[in-house]
């Protein structure tokens, strides 16, 4: 049985995944990569988990590049840990490094936190057999969030920043701009999963909507991304409001996770 198992969610061939080459690069080889291609991202992350032979299963998006010495620590840290996320890098020196990824960094020192993202965690299968797998009613779009929810009703997340992925969050304010109305548009799946009535989600939207705050930054071409943004949130949020209000609500769907019977659980709470 391998040490770690790696579950990467993907449209791409094994060939182009940077991760994967990254991972065969460095000098720790205890591992499997399984790469899962069915949609929604949730759903392939289930059947990744199914698949994998080792209880200590991370999490990569196709174009993490985790640095050298990742699995080795990550393999270390889920010996005593129930779940982690690491320290993950906007590859370029940009605006959006500057002053939209801070979200991804909790500092140089170890602690806890209540959430984790997809290109840069992991979780011992005890966790998914008490909590369950990835909600694949969700698909992509604070898919980690949920999960990260549930998971801290009986464990704890761990920040480890030597844990370290370079991942790019975004290459244009266009792009970006597309990604945050994508995300947005499960934002109200979400938080009718956290018993949020529809007022209290609508009040929401309009109060962030029109906070100045979300419309300011410290330069001018980060002001006017930051603007974008929040009118593209809006619009997905709205998007998403009315997609639940045609289609009805809809059922939660989430697997239960069984350890394979040729593996055993070595984590301990």
């Amino acid at each position: 049985m391998v040490s770690v198992s790696v579950v990467i969610a993907t449209l791409k061939s094994r060939d182009e995944i940077e991760a994967i080459q990254c991972l065969e690069d460095d000098s720790f080889q205890d591992f499997e990569v399984i790469v899962c291609d069915d949609s929604p991202v949730t759903k392939a992350r289930n059947e990744g988990i199914q698949e994998a032979k080792s209880n200590k299963i991370v999490f990569l998006d196709d174009d993490s590049r985790p640095q050298p010495g990742y699995l080795r620590r990550a393999n270390k840290v889920l010996e005593t840990e129930a779940a982690y996320v690491g320290r993950t890098v906007h590859p370029a020196d940009d605006m959006f490094a500057r002053h939209f990824t801070n979200h991804y960094n909790w500092g140089n020192e170890p602690c806890y936190v209540n959430h984790f993202w997809g290109c840069n965690m992991g979780i011992h299968r005890r966790v998914f057999e008490t909590v369950g797998g990835w909600d694949e009613q969700m698909g992509w779009g604070h898919e980690e969030k949920e999960l990260a929810r549930r998971v801290r009703e009986s464990f704890d997340i761990r920040y480890d920043p030597k844990l370290v992925v370079k991942h790019p969050y975004a290459s244009s304010i266009t792009e970006y701009w597309k990604k945050q109305y994508k995300l947005e548009t499960k934002s109200p799946y979400y938080w009718s999963e956290c018993n949020i009535s529809r007022t209290e989600q609508l009040k929401k939207i309009f109060c962030d909507a029109i906070d100045p705050l979300n419309y300011v930054r410290k330069t001018p071409l980060a002001a006017v991304t930051e603007a974008g943004s929040t009118v593209a949130k809006t619009a997905g949020r709205m998007r998403g409001l009315l997609d639940d209000a045609t289609s009805g609500k809809h059922p939660s769907e989430i697997p239960d996770i069984k350890s394979p019977s040729e593996t055993t659980s070595e984590f301990s709470d």
